[in-house]
């Protein structure tokens, strides 16, 4: 199943991204500007992202305007981009191709063994573990994955064109466009309702996006989700299956956490494989065995693929540690729905027992929190205090007024913690210091920008 030989080089083209320092379009830009095609791109807001692409060449404009399209090829969007923004108008009256970024990253993984991974979290670490994985065993693959990968200082990887991994976004439904050889599933949790309109159309969802892989190759389903378990079936193709129950293909025993660290025993058909993974959580052993079953399922050699977990370096904004000091420790997580939410805390509460965990999180988009309120009130069991930021609204505006008050006293209830509210990143900070007994842990969890609360703490605690 492994290519042999790489695909011709693609086109060298001029493209334009509308929304350039967005999620997902950040990564599609340095992409191909590593592909070294010329790149150029616009955004209302200036960030991080934004910054790194125009040092690696690109043109950056701070506005949208119809005179930033100059001689291109091709203009790329998101989702997120209206009708009437000026660049696109002009994109169409001039007749310049526009493109959905779903479909230039379909177009990146063409005629590579590809690997796509879905599922509801999880999703960015599996795939930049699968692509260490690969990397290790000597596939040199592309790469682009959702978050930034702390060895390359990346969210891309230009690889030498026989393989390819993507995150596979199903937030707009588009992660059915793509054509994997193998496609992955975590698992499938609700989320994107407001999209979706039901959790039957979610499961509807995965299970086609499941169809879009090889027929010869198949899917790689984490085993453990009962959800993967019903929307892979009637898929007609070979499955290979991972997770902790018996009769999993690629499976874990013997697992155990120490601080920011796991080891255990792989198990792959007849070979007993020791693992160290420099990661905490049992969720985090899951997206390892990802990216074993990856090795597997391309005929790589499965014992480098297992040590190479060890020199994991990890994601950006994914259980990042801020500070690690003996009596206050500071974790950043990207985590922003109640699955994420629960894996982040259960994770920490495995390594450090007897800490004390204090969670600051900043809830995304008005539409999540309505959609998912049940589940997000009873998603900080575990945490000894909560502290809630106001909305981070992501471009939404609300239809109504959210009530934080009533949200702190409902996760109280439910999740059997002390939770309360801050006004802003400052106060959220002082009242962590205040509430968090020592040994403590103090966590920043959410999608927005509630990881700035993570460095005004390391400033306050390291200087």
């Amino acid at each position: 199943m492994v290519a042999g030989l790489k695909p011709p080089p693609p086109k060298k083209i001029k493209c334009h991204f509308i929304g350039i320092g967005g999620s997902g379009m950040s990564g599609l830009a340095e992409y191909a500007l590593g592909m070294g095609w010329d790149v150029t791109g616009s955004d209302v807001a200036d960030n991080d992202s934004l910054r790194r692409i125009e040092l690696l060449g690109a043109k950056v404009f701070l506005d949208h305007g119809a005179t930033n399209l100059g001689d291109i090829d091709e203009v790329i969007v998101s989702s997120a981009i209206k009708p009437d923004n000026p660049e696109l108008l002009e994109a169409r009256a001039r007749g310049i191709p526009v493109l959905h970024r779903s479909d230039f990253l379909a177009r990146l993984m063409r005629g590579a063994n590809s690997v796509t991974v879905a599922g509801t979290h999880g999703k960015t670490t599996t795939t930049a573990l699968i692509t260490h994985v690969l990397t290790s065993c000597g596939a040199a693959p592309g790469a682009v994955v959702g978050g930034v990968m702390l060895d390359v200082h990346s969210s891309t990887r230009v690889g030498d064109g026989r393989f390819f991994v993507a995150e596979a976004d199903e937030s707009d439904g588009t992660f059915l466009k793509y054509e994997p050889t193998l496609a992955v599933l975590t698992n499938v949790d609700r989320d994107h309702l407001d999209f979706y309109g039901s959790f039957e159309n979610i499961k509807a969802a995965f299970h086609d996006y499941l169809k879009t892989s090889d027929p010869d190759a198949g899917v790689v389903c984490c085993w453990d989700d009962p959800v993967v378990r019903e929307v892979s079936e009637g898929i007609n193709r070979p499955r290979l299956t991972y997770g902790f129950l018996l009769g999993c293909e690629v499976r874990a025993i013997d697992i155990q956490t120490r601080g920011f660290e796991t080891t255990f025993t792989a198990v792959v058909e007849r070979d007993r494989l020791r693992c160290k993974l420099p990661l905490a959580g049992r969720h985090n052993v899951l997206n390892a065995l990802a990216g074993l079953s990856v090795a597997r399922a391309f005929g790589l050699d499965v014992r480098i693929a297992a040590q190479s977990l060890e020199t994991f370096a990890g994601v950006s904004r994914r259980m990042e540690v801020v500070v690690d000091d003996e009596q206050v420790k500071v974790i950043d997580d990207y985590a922003h729905n109640p699955g994420k939410i629960q894996a982040c805390i259960a994770a920490v509460r495995s390594a450090w027992p007897s800490h004390h965990i204090t969670v600051i999180h900043q809830p995304h988009r008005y539409s999540r929190l309505e959609t998912m309120y049940d589940l997000t009130v009873s998603s900080f069991r575990g945490a000894t205090n909560v502290i809630l930021l106001p909305v981070y609204a992501a471009g939404e505006s609300p239809v109504s007024t959210p009530d934080l008050a009533g949200l702190a006293k409902d996760i109280s209830l439910a999740s059997s913690t002390n939770a309360v509210l801050c006004s802003d990143k400052s106060e959220a900070s002082r009242m962590a210091l205040q509430l968090s007994s020592r040994p403590a842990i103090i966590l920043t969890v959410g999608a927005g920008d509630v990881w700035k609360v993570a460095n005004i703490l390391r400033e306050n605690l390291v200087g």
